[in-house]
């Protein structure tokens, strides 16, 4: 069977893909991506089709290629839906990306099994319990994740950019002072060039 795999944006489709195509034998005209700027067209027989959340649960007019790869993935019974980053996909999104796709599995995957809008119990039951959980401490010491370290940088204010903040009185006008302020880019810069050079 053929697997439909759910990413939250255009660039995880394109890592999926590329993961896909490092991790398996499926040859590279089985792997579909079906996006805003690429909608490959679904061989019969099948394989892989990497898309995004929106491009199926998109209820609005869509472009003739793009509807076409839409009645594509509904006509076909697929064997599995693979969902990633499941806990950030909004709760009707994804109910009607589940009645789009008709798949014989469903799996999602998740780093946190936490909402912001405290519907965990839905995805349990629009996909099913959690089946694995792997403990992130592991995996950090098996080499697998990056130990974690904290700092908290410090970045005065430049003198022309203090004195428009004092002075403003639009709230707004503050927020982009203290988000512009050179110093913050200044020490953004340094830490990038620091961890390329790593």
């Amino acid at each position: 069977k053929s697997v439909v795999c759910l990413a939250t944006n255009a660039v995880s489709v394109l890592q999926w893909k590329y993961q896909f195509q490092l991790w398996t034998n499926i040859p590279n005209d089985r792997i579909f991506v079906f996006t805003s700027d690429r909608k490959d067209t679904i061989h019969p027989d099948g394989g892989v089709l990497v898309t995004t959340y929106t491009m199926i649960s998109y209820g609005g007019k869509r472009s003739d290629k793009s509807a076409a790869v839409m009645k594509a993935i509904q006509a076909r019974e697929w064997g599995l839906l693979l969902m990633d980053e499941v806990h950030v996909v909004p709760a009707k999104m994804f109910r009607r990306v589940i009645g789009s796709v008709k798949a014989h599995c469903r799996l999602g995957l998740t780093a946190t099994l936490v909402r912001e809008d405290d519907l965990i119990s839905d995805l349990n039951f629009l996909i099913g319990p959690k089946l694995y959980e792997a403990n992130w401490m592991d995996l950090t010491t098996q080499g697998y994740l990056a130990n974690v370290q904290c700092v908290e940088v410090w970045c005065p204010m430049t003198g022309p950019f203090m004195k428009e903040y004092l002075g403003a009185s639009n709230a707004r006008l503050k927020q982009l002072l203290y988000v512009m302020n050179p110093s913050k880019l200044r020490a953004t810069e340094f830490l990038v060039k620091f961890h390329e050079e790593r």
